[in-house]
């Protein structure tokens, strides 16, 4: 009678984008003790006849998600026999013997170990990620890169299992994000990995040009709030780079800031974010002063004119018109006579008033040449009549 072992497959990641289906251990039926092949003998290649088999082709079919496995009883065939016995018996491998396993294999040595809180993957996912902290994403919002390490963070902390990612990433999507998570899921499955859906997610919609980076590392400081400033700056340098160090976020934060606003801050006080947001929480009244200042002085130089137009008070004691004032502007009586109400323009450019005036400049010349020709015939006449 030919004997029997248990096989122990796992399917496991080759790389980034592939998952390939190991053999990790053998074990002779009857036997306690469990040998281990070596990670470099454990793929399809190391062990064609019994891949060959249908048994284990039947599971390779199952084990598409990474860190699934099956422990599986073959009959060792006289093939077979010679793959994994000696002529004694002994379990060997390409008549190498291999180390021994006592008791119970990690299938998969290199992933954490799992709490028995996790989801369970037949439960629904709606009710744990409710609690899900999580900005929605469009594709237009946030970072892609930064979006996704937030969402695995937050799977992490709700134990939430890899395999799920994919519909978890379902509810934070919406707007073309959510075109392109359909049209992946159409062409793809959930059963994918979640390095395939994580590739293309940033294929699509990392950011591909300067703009961004040139927008937040150009950010500065015009006017406002500087907290508000502050908090803007950081979240967009965080974004441009998530990798860029605390200290280079500060240096690029302060040299947005206004000259009399940088000379206040002490670099060797800066030891970290927190101590930056602090001294920027000290220095607001700075600005707001800084403001009142030039709110004052821009009042100083424009004073209103019957509510309708600011003037500038120039040196030579000359009034010089530079600005209206939209809030009192009314519309255009010329163009109001003429049937076109609520036209808003200068009274003395418009058209209409300008034709106006030409049409009775020339009606005032006619009637003053019709005037002298009749004195000029009236004086004549009299003249006749004297002689």
């Amino acid at each position: 009678m030919s004997p029997r072992a248990n096989f122990h497959f796992l399917a496991d990641a080759l790389d980034a984008k592939t998952t390939v289906v190991r053999v990790l251990t053998i074990q002779l039926e009857g036997e306690d003790i469990v040998f281990q092949f070596p990670r470099e003998q454990q793929l399809k290649e190391h062990h064609p006849a019994l891949f060959g088999t249908t048994i284990v082709k039947n599971v390779i079919k199952g084990l598409k998600i990474r860190g699934k496995f099956r422990n599986i009883r073959i009959t060792l065939a006289d093939e077979l026999q010679q793959e994994y016995l000696d002529k004694e018996g002994n379990v060997c491998f390409h008549d190498q013997y291999l180390d021994e396993v006592q008791g119970y294999v990690n299938p998969n040595p290199t992933a954490p170990q799992i709490s028995r809180t996790n989801l369970d993957t037949n439960k629904p996912i709606h009710p744990v990620v409710k609690n899900l902290i999580l900005e929605k994403f469009n594709g237009k919002n946030q970072n892609a890169k930064t979006f996704l390490s937030i969402l695995v963070k937050e799977c992490e902390r709700l134990n939430i299992e890899s395999s799920r990612y994919s519909e978890v990433l379902r509810l934070f999507v919406e707007g073309p994000a959510l075109d392109w998570y359909l049209t992946f899921l159409k062409i793809n499955s959930l059963s994918y990995e979640w390095e395939f859906w994580q590739n293309s997610f940033l294929d699509t919609f990392s950011e591909v040009g300067w703009t961004e980076i040139n927008y937040a590392y150009t950010f500065r400081y015009l006017n406002g709030s500087l907290l508000d400033y502050a908090l803007k700056k950081l979240n967009l340098l965080i974004d441009a780079d998530p990798e860029l160090t605390a200290n280079s976020q500060m240096n690029f934060f302060v040299l947005g800031l206004p000259t009399d606003v940088r000379l206040r801050i002490n670099k060797c006080d800066l030891l970290s974010r927190d101590a930056l947001m602090s001294r920027i929480r000290q220095l607001e009244p700075l600005v707001v002063n800084n403001d009142k200042k030039i709110n004052s002085r821009r009042n100083d130089r424009f004073n209103v004119v019957g509510n309708s137009e600011r003037v500038e008070n120039t040196s030579g004691g000359e009034l010089k018109y530079t600005k209206l004032n939209r809030q009192v502007l009314k519309p255009c009586s010329h163009c109001a006579v003429k049937g076109f109400p609520n036209r808003f323009h200068p009274e003395n450019t418009c058209r209409n008033f300008i034709n106006n005036t030409k049409r009775n400049y020339k009606n005032d010349m006619i009637k003053s040449v019709n005037n002298t020709e009749l004195e000029d015939s009236i004086s004549s006449s009299d003249e006749a009549k004297n002689e």
